[in-house]
Parts: C-alpha cells; sequence; structure tokens
C-alpha cells in the first residue's frame, strides 16, 4: 500500500508539472493589423499582389489544443488515484481483535477477544473460550459465524484496525442474560493470530446447549 501511495504522489506530481509547463507555452502570434493591411508602395509590384496581400491578411485561426491536454492529464491523475488509492484499499482481519458487545433488551455489555487466522478474504477463528467458527470479507463487509453456537456477527471496516456492526444470538445466555441481539465495536489489539488466553471468570458462564445438543 505504501508502495502505491508513492506511485499515485509521483504521478500526481509530474502531471500538475506537465500542466505547468503547458501553461508557460506561448501561444501562435497572430500577423498584426499593420502587416496584415500593408498598402502597396512599389509600383513594380505584380497585379496579383493584391489578391495575395488580401488572402494573406485574414488567415484562419487555430483553436489551441491546450484545454484537451489539461483535461485529458486532470483526468488521468483523478483516475489513478481512484485506482490505486481508494478501489485497491484491502481490508485484513487476521489478527487479535477486542469486541465490545452492548445490548439493550435486556440491557447488558460484555467483550470478547477473538482471533482470525487466513487471508484476506476468507478463514478461521477461535475465541477467549477456545469456540471457533469461520469469517468472510468482502471488501468494507465482514460475516463471522460460530461453528457450534447460533452467533452471527455483520459488520464493515471503519478502518484499518477498526471495525463495527451487529450481532444476533440464539438460545444463548450471556452474563446471565438472555441475550438475542446487540451491537458491537471491535479493534485490533494484535497482527498475530495466537489462540486469546482463558479468561478465569468467563462473560457468559450460563450458556445454554450447543446446536449439536438441542
Amino acid at each position: 500500500m505504501k508502495i502505491q501511495k508513492r506511485m499515485t504522489a509521483l504521478f500526481v506530481a509530474v502531471s500538475f508539472l506537465v500542466l505547468l509547463l503547458a501553461s508557460a507555452m506561448p501561444l501562435r502570434a497572430d500577423r498584426s493589423p499593420d502587416q496584415a493591411g500593408t498598402a502597396i508602395t512599389n509600383p513594380e509590384q505584380g497585379p496579383n499582389f493584391i489578391e495575395e496581400e488580401g488572402s494573406a491578411s485574414s488567415p484562419a485561426k487555430k483553436k489551441s489544443i491546450l484545454p484537451i491536454i489539461i483535461g485529458v492529464v486532470a483526468v488521468g491523475a483523478i483516475a489513478a488515484f481512484l485506482v490505486l488509492v481508494v478501489f485497491k484499499t484491502k481490508y485484513d482481519i487476521t489478527g487479535t481483535w477486542e469486541f465490545a458487545f452492548t445490548s439493550t433488551s435486556p440491557a447488558h455489555s460484555w467483550t470478547w477477544t477473538i482471533a482470525f487466522s487466513g487471508d484476506e478474504k476468507s478463514g478461521n477463528f477461535i475465541d477467549e473460550f477456545n469456540d471457533t467458527g469461520a469469517y468472510k470479507v468482502d471488501g468494507k463487509s465482514v460475516t463471522i459465524s460460530y461453528t457450534d453456537w447460533d452467533i452471527q456477527l455483520t459488520g464493515t471496516f471503519d478502518g484499518k484496525d477498526k471495525m463495527t456492526g451487529s450481532a444476533t444470538f440464539n438460545g444463548l445466555t450471556i452474563g446471565g442474560q438472555n441475550i438475542t441481539s446487540a451491537t458491537w465495536i471491535a479493534n485490533r489489539t494484535s497482527k498475530s493470530a495466537a489462540k486469546p488466553s482463558t479468561p478465569v471468570a468467563q462473560s457468559f458462564p450460563g450458556r445454554k446447549a450447543r446446536k449439536g445438543d438441542r
């Protein structure tokens, strides 16, 4: 990404330099009125002199291509910036993240630590309770699904190291509360995808039966 940004900056700098040089180029000078309307002062001049002078006194003006050059260079600079910086931005979820959940009905808040391993598109994860699942990333959109629990997290990247979204739960008690939905904010705490340490006091010790046990 740093190389792409440097290439973009170089391209923009060269583009502005071209624009500066093009704007400094002098335009073609037209013939002055005095030269265009010069009277016959030499009687020995041929009979066609007046016609030749008359036709040469009003040459067709050529349109300048400078605006076209400026427009092409400007469009090229904008296109390069969008392609290299905006459209090519990739979000990598791999690493360890801390998720802060908040539910409103009932009101409850808690945190989970989840470690993701894989590539930029898909992979697996494990949380601090040894529960596992899979994730998918499509541009800025993220989908996180647990294997043994009815837990689905969906969200988007708000930056390279921050995500926000919502979660749905089915048949789960968290902190003694029957939680069905919540919102969450996640921040990357490490680039490493090592398994998080299991806490002494789990945040939802009263979990109900897993998918296969119901």
